[in-house]
């Protein structure tokens, strides 16, 4: 394997860690193996800083809390899916079940 295929496998599997890097849910050394990694490669920088820029404008578009209706709707209905797969034999039967479930809102 050559340097270059070498970086270019490097910078693939660390993209795949960006987000979770930005949102802190990454080893600080993973993190600092990354951030060295961006100061040789511009594609991951700019990825790097790209994600970044949209976590941040996210972060400052959300600072207003949900109205309350909304957050009561999503706290008092709520979905449940559920999947069962049985084998018999050589035939395979999978089967969903979906389910609603209502709870009393909130009580403030």
């Amino acid at each position: 394997m050559t340097q270059d295929d070498a970086t270019a496998r490097e910078a693939r599997d660390l993209r795949y860690g960006l987000e979770e890097a930005l949102d802190g849910e990454l080893p600080g050394e993973m993190v600092e193996r990354m951030a060295r990694h961006t100061q040789g490669c511009p594609e991951c920088a700019e990825e790097w800083e790209r994600l970044r820029r949209i976590k941040e404008l996210v972060r400052r578009s959300c600072a207003e809390p949900a109205p309350r209706a909304l957050r009561e709707r999503i706290t008092v209905e709520y979905r449940s899916v559920q999947t069962t797969r049985t084998e018999t034999g050589r035939t395979t039967t999978s089967s969903v079940r979906v389910t609603s479930t209502r709870l009393e809102p909130p009580q403030e």
